[in-house]
């Protein structure tokens, strides 16, 4: 049996081994005897793999799925796909890859390539586009796919192909097409938030959509080809029975892509330069080898070969509209815009509630782009040519009256500030809408303090108040929110076929991945006058590299294999200090811990390559296998954890440095190995995920560092970027502060 890769166990620990360092020149830091600057408030995008689609136009990495493509491995993928997290296009590109589909970019080239190619392929934006509109609840069905197709011809219509493409879907599921029965399980439960898929009626959602056309397709081509070498597999039957086009005829296994020369068909295109979404789906030349042979008149087929090109047209006709959704939903980037004036808000030192501090007004802007709206128009232009609709390409601009979500991040004991709604008819927070200019405002106000500072010597401190802003997409009404947000004023009714084909259920999905950002508002705060530090300190790290791993060979035993393995982590920590009060330190109370806010990632991924190896017996053989494996381990929590924080020095001079350790946090870790290609019966590979711990530790060195200013207290403002030997990059940076103390 394979072995793991060596060195990859769950105690890699996420530890930073925290090589310190460089040793600072000797020389001073900055010392400003006055305020340190107004901080600005920090609005930090969260990590949205959709979201950064539309704005990069770069997918992610894949999510590797070990083991063998059973019913069990497409539901996991399925529920992975609908869980609406960071982890839920990785898992799409993973399952199509199982599923044996290329996906490509608009200059065709590879992205993604299947172990076991059946000869189609996905275009990039149409794989992040089917999952966004899927969350969007955009829904089409087997009986308006079946009816698209068909079109106006009376013989088509008796054929009944929606009904005809159910059944086939049902009959793979149990067939002998290992790969086919995959896909047809991963169809299936990927309707788990749509509908139970019980009859041609049942809403299927745009990923359920994309695979069984782009199937479809596929089995169309395979037909063909079947009913010009001899076979009639388009022959009528008892008058209206189509023993056709089947969802479990058609492999291609090992078959080559087939795609499309851009420059092919150009000259017909209504946007010269552009592919348009015929070309970009390989449509072109597989309707060209469909179609180039319908000129051939083949014995007793005629009648076989106009139906079969008029259904190749309904195909086409169908996956244009669906992937002109598609390409809007890719490209549709949300962005959003706070501003809050004259930050920091000082908050009060009475520990009276009507002595209420600063008040400042938050503005949130949300904003829609669409940044590859050439294409878009050139879609809607073929669609309108092909059946006559017009159809409003989405514009840029502000979202207007779309629901708004306020959450906070911090526990309201900790918070130093009150938040409310500016509308006083609306005071939840958690659904506020936007006005004309896109914009929706809440107010800020300091809270009072738990005990009276107003008589006790008190320092300025740096704080932060999080929260999370974001459209509020479980609290819409789909039909009349999503489209205003896709489309702005379309309304897919008016769109004729196009409306026909796609609808929005009500009851979409709570998490549609549109863009959420993260708030930090500052606030200066204040402490009783201690020897404690208050403040932030934010650590992360990260790494990312390739290597060539060549394996060491123990007779009688199987390699690790050669290959290369690529590492990636990411570290982010942010750390509040908690200082004790004066009469804590009289008393000698212990310091008290920090609490210590940390999420990331750390992901190996190997592939590698067995040979002669003994996997089959006791002697050396001539076994040869090709493999993925790895371990993705991501982590996230909140905790207590005691921060060692030194500091020496005085007005002139001074030292500081930062000794981080979280603590235990919870993570999940994914250990895999996928078998792309072997000639040992016995390598089958695995995936596994559990539950497990991690923690971090991270030294930064004692030196001098930017910058000291000095008032009524000292306060420490500045950040450090070094690379550790294994050629991580570290950054530290804090805001801190306390009162004077005599040089020591």
């Amino acid at each position: 049996m394979t072995k793991k890769l060596a060195g990859l166990s769950l105690f890699l620990l996420l530890v930073c081994s925290s090589a310190l360092a460089q040793p600072p020149r000797r020389t001073g830091p900055p010392i400003v005897r006055g305020p340190a600057p107004a901080p600005k408030v920090a609005v930090v995008a969260e990590k949205d793999p959709l979201n950064d689609f539309a704005k990069k136009g770069k997918l992610p990495r894949a999510w590797v799925f070990g083991g063998d493509p059973d019913a069990a491995l497409a539901r996991n993928a399925a529920a992975m796909i609908l869980a609406g997290d960071e982890n839920s296009l990785p898992a799409l590109i993973g399952a199509l890859q199982v599923a044996g589909f290329h996906i490509i970019d608009q200059k065709q080239k590879i992205l993604f390539k299947p172990s076991e190619p059946n000869g189609t392929a996905f275009f990039d934006y149409e794989v992040a586009g089917m999952l966004r509109s899927s969350y969007m609840g955009y829904v089409s069905s087997f009986e308006k796919l079946g009816t698209v197709i068909a079109g106006n011809d009376p013989d088509l219509k008796k054929l009944n192909i929606g009904a005809k493409m159910f059944a086939d879907l049902k009959t793979a599921r149990t067939g002998k097409s290992v790969q086919n029965r995959f896909l047809a399980e991963l169809i299936f439960a990927l309707g788990k938030n749509t509908s139970d898929l019980s009859s041609p009626q049942s809403n299927l959602n745009m990923l359920q959509v994309s695979l069984i056309e782009r199937r479809y397709l596929g089995d169309l081509v395979a037909a063909y080809e079947e009913l010009t070498g001899g076979t009639a597999l388009f022959k009528p039957k008892e008058e209206s029975g189509y023993a056709g086009v089947s969802f479990v005829k058609a492999s291609f296994d090992g078959g080559p892509l087939l795609m499309a020369d851009p420059a092919a068909s150009m000259d017909d295109s209504p946007c010269p330069g552009v592919d348009i979404i015929s070309e970009s789906n390989g449509y072109r030349k597989k309707g060209q080898k469909i179609l180039g042979m319908f000129g051939v008149k083949l014995p007793g087929q005629a009648d076989a070969e106009k139906r079969l090109e008029k259904i190749s047209k309904g195909v086409e006709l169908a996956n244009t509209i669906t992937s002109y959704l598609k390409l809007i939903a890719a490209n549709l980037f949300i962005e959003i815009e706070v501003d809050v004036p004259n930050a920091p808000i000082v908050r009060t030192k009475s520990n009276q509630y009507i002595d209420r501090a600063e008040e400042r007004t938050i503005t949130a802007t949300f904003k829609r782009y669409f940044p590859n709206s050439a294409q878009i128009n050139c879609v809607a232009k073929v669609i309108k040519i092909a059946t006559g609709a017009e159809l409003d390409v989405p514009e840029e601009g502000v979202l207007k009256d779309v629901p708004v979500k306020w959450e906070p991040l911090d526990r309201a004991e900790k918070s130093p500030l009150y938040m409310d709604a500016v509308d006083r008819k609306n005071l939840d927070l958690s659904k506020q809408f936007t006005d004309e200019q896109g914009q929706n405002k809440i107010k800020a106000t300091g809270k009072e303090q738990k005990r009276d500072l107003r008589k006790i010597a008190v320092t300025p401190v740096p704080k932060k108040d999080r929260w999370r802003v974001a459209v509020a997409t479980e609290k819409m009404d789909a039909n009349k929110d999503i489209p205003k947000i896709i489309w702005g004023s379309l309304d897919l009714k008016n769109g004729g076929i196009v409306g026909y084909l796609i609808g929005v259920i009500p009851d979409v999905l709570a998490k549609m991945a549109l863009k959420s950002y993260r708030v930090d508002v500052p606030v200066k705060d204040w402490e009783p006058c201690s020897e404690d530090w208050a403040g932030t300190v934010q650590y992360t790290r990260d790494l990312r590299k390739t290597e060539i791993i060549r394996s060491s060979r123990t007779p009688g035993k199987n390699s690790a294999g050669d290959g290369t393995k690529t590492t990636d982590i990411h570290e982010d920590v942010q750390v509040t200090l908690n200082p004790r009060t004066p009469e804590e330190i009289a008393a000698k109370a212990e310091r008290k811990p920090a609490d210590i806010d940390a999420y990331g990632n750390y992901t190996t991924e190997f592939n590698g390559n067995r040979e002669n190896d003994p996997c089959c017996g006791k002697t050396e053989g001539s076994y040869t296998t090709r493999f993925v494996s790895g371990t993705d381990i991501s982590f996230s929590g909140n905790t207590q954890y005691g921060f060692g924080l030194s500091f020496s020095g005085g007005d002139s001079d001074y030292q500081l440095g930062f000794q981080l350790s979280t603590g235990p946090i919870k993570s999940k870790v994914h250990d895999y190995e996928r078998v792309d290609e072997t000639t040992c019966d016995l390598e089958k590979g695995h995936d596994t995920t559990t539950e497990s711990t991690a923690w971090l530790h991270a030294t930064l060195v004692n030196g001098r560092y930017p910058t000291m200013y000095l008032n009524d207290g000292i306060e420490l403002v500045g950040s450090k970027t070094y690379q550790d030997p294994d050629g991580s990059t570290v950054t530290w940076s804090w805001d801190i502060s306390r009162c004077k103390q005599p040089r020591k």
